[in-house]
């Protein structure tokens, strides 16, 4: 006589089940991110303006922009109504002690920010370095400018290459 054996079997079913309708439930998501989306949303090509937006600091606080790439610096002096291209090669003159224009124009912010707080209390200039990927040694030497100047708060800002952010200028709104 045969034996018959009761093993006991297990069967795959609702295991299939579940992932063809996980599989299908994603397909279908995949397809319809494809057709919301516009081709050119993540375009390198062109490059974006940006809204900057201050999200948690104070509403007193008024940034300065100072644009760091590889080779140079860019800011606008609100003291002289005009924008600055600084050199890299100026910018290293200027650490070894030579024409010290940077350097007096952040004084002044910090003349003007303390003087200003004395008499009201309230709105502080703020330098804000925006740093792009190939101008990190540029924000580093610039950090040591600013350092020459005990007490005056900056900021750091990592930026990536296509974006645009407006500052301060006469043409630019600020």
């Amino acid at each position: 006589m045969r034996h018959v054996s009761h093993s006991p079997r297990i069967t795959l079913f609702p295991f299939l089940s579940v992932l063809l309708s996980t599989m299908g439930v994603l397909a279908f998501l995949s397809i319809s991110f494809l057709l919301v989306v516009p081709q050119d949303a993540d375009s390198p090509s062109t490059p974006k303006r940006i809204k900057f937006e201050w999200v948690g600091a104070p509403g007193y606080v008024k940034p300065i922009f100072i644009r760091c790439f590889a080779d140079r610096i860019e800011y606008y002096n609100l003291f002289e109504n005009q924008d600055y291209t600084l050199t890299l090669d100026n910018l290293l003159d200027q650490l070894q002690g030579g024409n010290k224009e940077l350097l007096s124009y952040l004084l002044q912010l910090f003349q003007l920010n303390n003087s200003i707080k004395k008499q009201f209390g309230k709105k502080e200039y703020y330098p804000l370095l925006l740093v792009y990927p190939d101008g990190v040694l540029t924000s580093e030497l610039l950090l040591v400018v600013i350092e020459k100047i005990g007490g005056l708060n900056f900021g750091l800002e990592p930026m990536l290459p296509n974006w645009e952010v407006p500052y301060q200028s006469l043409n630019a709104e600020g």
